[in-house]
């Protein structure tokens, strides 16, 4: 579970962005507020939060993000979502808070906006804050057994590594063994030969001048630049050893040095 807050000065703003009609909104929990609509909450936030005018930001603003992995209901999102406010500071008591649910994206997430200024004229603190939601998220991912973020990237990034080195392993010996067979003499030859074996080779050119400089290869939905792969496919090699004209003064040129010339 992801927690992030931010605190402001304007319930307005905040209100407005948890409510709109392109965020798919559901409200799973409301404290010590009788308007569901978006003028009566903010009337309400704003007739507290004057009674401590010396606040110069009262809004608390939470969202909290949970896995796929979790599939978690509503009713346990808004559960987690009170014990984070309990942690944080916050009473059903003494503040106002409402808990918003947005069905605008893949991952389940919710908002809550709070009122730091409570019913009593006392304010919730907002000390070292952001650090402090982090400690909090991690709190109740395991109290409830969520996946934890650690966990998350760390199964994103095997997953990531298993789709990729196998891909690029095989480009490399699939290039490879199309350089060893015969009658390949240029690049253009070489990306005919690759693109039979499902291996899409682009010749890079600069704009200006049309000069070649480089050789990316795609396969899988990846792409190489051929210097990543190794020396050996980098353009500067591979057009040394296909170029017939680069070939034939190569062998002149060592011909010269065995026989002394």
């Amino acid at each position: 579970m992801v927690g992030k807050t931010k605190t402001g000065s304007g319930f307005k703003g905040v209100i407005y962005y948890n409510l709109q009609k392109a965020k798919n909104s559901e409200i799973l929990f409301s404290n010590g507020l009788a308007n569901n609509d978006m003028k009566g909450l903010i009337k309400e936030f704003e007739a507290i939060s004057g009674d401590n005018p010396n606040i110069s930001k009262p809004v608390w603003h939470t969202s909290l993000s949970f896995a796929k992995e979790d599939n978690i209901s509503n009713d346990k999102m808004g559960e987690i979502a009170q014990k984070f406010m309990e942690k944080a500071g916050f009473s059903l008591e003494n503040n106002q808070f409402i808990i918003i649910k947005h069905n605008d994206k893949d991952h389940r997430h919710c908002h809550i906006v709070a009122n730091r200024v409570g019913f009593n004229g006392r304010t919730v603190s907002d000390f070292y804050f952001k650090s402090k939601t982090v400690q909090w998220a991690k709190e109740l991912e395991k109290e409830y057994g969520l996946t934890q973020v650690q966990d998350i990237a760390k199964i994103r990034k095997t997953e990531k590594s298993k789709e990729f080195t196998p891909d690029k392993e095989q480009l490399k010996e699939t290039i490879s063994k199309t350089l060893e067979s015969k009658g390949i003499s240029s690049l253009e030859e070489l990306s005919l030969k690759l693109r039979e074996k499902g291996v899409e080779m682009e010749i890079l050119k600069h704009s200006k001048t049309g000069k070649e400089y480089g050789v990316n290869f795609k396969v899988g939905g990846n792409t190489y630049k051929g210097s990543d792969l190794g020396k050996k496919f980098a353009y500067k090699a591979l057009y040394s050893n296909l170029s017939p004209a680069l070939k034939i003064a190569t062998k002149i040129i060592s011909k010269g040095i065995s026989h002394g010339l």
